[in-house]
């Protein structure tokens, strides 16, 4: 057999186990090379962020180098200046010194406030030695040139741009958005970094300090991060400050996701765009690093371009390597495996096939190999085994059965012959059976069984004869009762008639009783009612003369506190009085006043006298009102008086209502007495006429019931009368006409 037939168990084993551990190594592999993929992306970026804070921060170094410079140097003129230490010589000198300790930056600067540093401007046209310009402006310029020599020049003074408006507006440093130097030996991009100058509390000007940003950029340019790595930078106003094409400086950023950038701006937040290109080909992984310049309060943006290759590199590697270990480790396998199966599948089944042959040919003696085994192979030989115990335990009873199956046989031809002769004997004794329930059937209960029956079926005619018998003695007897019951019927229904006769009579008289009571009830009621009511309006009436007697209290009450506001009122018409008195007393006097002083008084004479006039009116009112109020309370007294009498009348009022409530409750209440006891006897009657009405009808009912069972008992006896028994005689019937009565 060869060694991979494609049919063979071990071979699909061996090809089963090849595919498993085949799929185990991919997806092994394929999650190995996703976390490597992963930690070095993590190292990578972690590095690349490494390096650009290494970057931003010789970046921020810098330009905070010349932001001190030029810190430093608007203090010195400012100080200098207020104490007027220094001219404009002075001035030029300072920002020459200070570009040459500063070799990153590109020029030195001041410009003063409206002819406000010496007040010269007029006189200083044209003296660019001195620092003025066309204009007359001291706007004195130090830059570089190409070789990077100093050069001296003035420019022109623009209030308006950001270099010089916002320092003098915030009187804070600022650093300009980036843009073209405009009049200098070499045309570069640059910021200008600003500072107020301040003597004595007052500007006088701005100076400040250019910072070449192509110098900045040919720096980033010789950095190359991951080897092949790019860096650039990105102004605070989203324009390239160092960028991938020389023709790309000072222009908004155009690269791969420009709402990023603007984002970071906004967030200042680290971020990450994918797949950027370059224009060889190269892809890279962008690293948007924000950073800022301090103190100055303005971010700018550094860009690290990562690579691919520096992602992929170690990934690449690690691939191979499980590729060629799992390749390895599979030729292993397979190799194990294929000699496994063979040895531990292949040779004990080829065995096992053997022994099902000789099993299926019959052969049952010799044991089945491979029973010593404790793997898959000795179990399945172990049930082979048992299998030839039972396959040979059924062929000994299959010998057995037929010889048992030849006996039975013979056993069931014996019992065919013994049931002919019980079924002879079974239907005689059904034949007998028959003939006497047929002779019952038609009446006759002295019918018996005459014919012996053999065997067993003895007790059963036995048994039958007695039941019959039984059954005559019973329909005899019923029948001489019905005779009774018959005569008894007769008698309780005429009792029963003439007891109905005589209720009925009762029922009536108490009848005609219980409609006299119930009138002479409603009229009793009728009386209880009407003095109820009385009693009720005589109540109201005593609640309402004792409400009036409140009423007519509380007016006297009312009158006694007006008599009292009375008095107080004239008490207040007296102090009136009084100060109408006094005020026309004052008037004179100030009258008299205003006349001596002559001319000068008569105004004032004049509202002396409307005082003394207003004050004689007031008098005569306060007059007036206390008469009236004495009238009033004359009139008050009286009203209390009567008021008084009016309480005294309707209390005695109140007294009688009080004693006439007293009596009508009591003729209400004996009233309500009478007419519950005669609602009590009332219902009594109506009693007694119920149970009248229930005796009436139940002894016709009864009567009923009589004549009812009177009628059971002729059906009965007629019944009865349909058998014949052993010396049975005709049954006589009642008369019905008797019963009906």
């Amino acid at each position: 057999m060869s060694l991979f037939h494609p049919r063979s168990i071990s071979t699909k084993l061996v090809l089963a186990t090849t595919a498993t551990i085949s799929m185990l190594f991919v997806v092994c592999g394929l999650f190995q090379v996703n976390d490597t993929r992963k930690r070095v992306d993590a190292l990578v970026e972690r590095q690349a962020r490494t390096q650009a804070e290494a970057i931003a921060g010789s970046i921020a170094g810098q330009v905070g180098q010349i932001d001190g410079g030029a810190r430093t140097m608007a203090g010195v003129i400012g100080r200098a200046h207020e104490t007027k230490a220094l001219d404009r010589t002075g001035v030029l000198a300072i920002l020459k010194a200070n570009l040459e300790q500063h070799p990153n930056a590109f020029g030195s600067w001041f410009l003063e406030a409206p002819n406000a540093f010496d007040g010269r401007k007029a006189e200083m046209k044209g003296q660019e030695a001195f620092g003025g310009n066309k204009d007359g402006d001291f706007a004195p310029y130090w830059s570089k040139s190409q070789k990077g020599e100093l050069i001296f020049s003035t420019f022109g003074a623009k209030y308006n741009e950001e270099w010089y408006s916002v320092a003098a507006s915030t009187g804070k440093p600022w650093i300009t958005k980036p843009y073209l130097a405009e009049g200098t030996d070499v045309p570069t991009a640059m910021s200008s970094l600003s500072y107020p100058v301040v003597s004595g509390g007052k500007l006088v000007g701005v100076s400040g300090m250019d910072l070449s940003l192509g110098m900045l950029s040919k720096q980033l340019s010789t950095l190359h991060p991951f080897e092949t790595g790019r860096v650039f930078l990105v102004s605070q106003d989203g324009k390239w400050l160092a960028a991938p094409s020389a023709n790309q400086l000072m222009k908004p950023y155009d690269g791969v996701s420009p709402e990023i950038i603007q984002a970071t701006l906004t967030d200042n937040t680290i971020k990450r765009i994918e797949d950027v290109a370059s224009d060889d080909g190269a892809t890279f992984q962008r690293l948007v690093y924000p950073f800022a310049l301090n103190g100055l309060g303005v971010r700018w943006i550094l860009l690290v371009d990562i690579p691919n290759a520096a992602l992929t590199g170690p990934v690449n590697d690690q691939l191979w390597m499980t590729v060629l270990s799992g390749l390895v480790l599979l030729g292993a396998v397979i190799v194990g495996v294929t000699w496994s199966a063979r040895s531990m599948v292949r040779r004990p089944l080829r065995g096992l096939i053997g022994d099902v042959a000789r099993l299926e040919s019959g052969q049952f003696e010799q044991p089945i190999a491979g029973l010593e085994t404790e793997d898959e192979t000795g179990e399945v030989a172990r049930a082979l085994e048992a299998l030839r115990h039972k396959l040979a335990r059924t062929h000994a009873l299959e010998i057995e059965a037929e010889t048992q199956r030849r006996s039975a046989e013979a056993g069931r031809e014996q019992t065919e012959r013994e049931r002919a002769i019980h079924l002879a004997t079974q239907q005689t004794v059904v034949g007998a059976l028959a003939e006497a329930l047929a002779d019952i059937a038609a009446g006759n209960l002295s019918a018996r069984i005459r014919t012996d029956f053999p065997g067993d079926y003895g007790a059963l005619k036995s048994h039958f004869n007695q039941a019959i018998q039984s059954l005559e003695e019973a329909i005899s007897v019923v029948g001489k009762s019905t005779v009774t019951i018959n005569g008894g019927v007769n008698e309780i229904a005429a009792a029963a008639g003439d007891l109905s006769r005589r209720t009925e009579q009762q029922a009536a008289q108490l009848e005609e009783t219980a409609a006299a009571l119930n009138e002479i009830t409603e009229q009793v009621q009728a009386s209880a009612e009407n003095a109820r009511v009385a009693a009720n309006v005589v109540k109201k009436a005593s609640v309402d003369a004792e409400t009036s007697g409140q009423i007519v209290q509380s007016a006297l009450n009312a009158m006694q506190g007006i008599e009292q506001s009375s008095s107080k009122i004239t008490n207040i018409i007296a102090v009136i009085d009084e100060i109408a008195f006094q005020t026309n007393l004052l008037a004179l006097n100030a009258g008299v006043e205003a006349a001596r002083a002559g001319e000068a008084g008569k105004g004032f004479a004049v509202v002396a006298q409307e005082v003394r006039e207003l004050a004689q009116r007031a008098g005569q009112a306060a007059k007036e009102i206390r008469a009236l109020i004495a009238a009033s309370k004359d009139q008050v007294t009286d009203g209390v008086g009567l008021v008084a009498r009016t309480g005294e009348a309707l209390q005695a009022i109140a007294s009688q209502v009080i004693e006439i409530n007293g009596l009508i409750q009591m003729i209400s209440v004996s009233s309500s007495e009478q007419a519950s006891g005669l609602k009590e006897m009332n219902h009594a009657v109506h009693q007694m006429d119920q149970v009248t009405q229930q005796n009436a009808a139940m002894v016709e009912e009864t009567t009923a019931a009589a004549n009812n069972l009177g009628h059971e008992a002729d059906s009965l006896r007629d019944l009865v009368a349909r058998f014949h028994t052993t010396g049975s005689t005709s049954h006589g019937r009642a008369d019905p006409m008797r019963r009906a009565a």
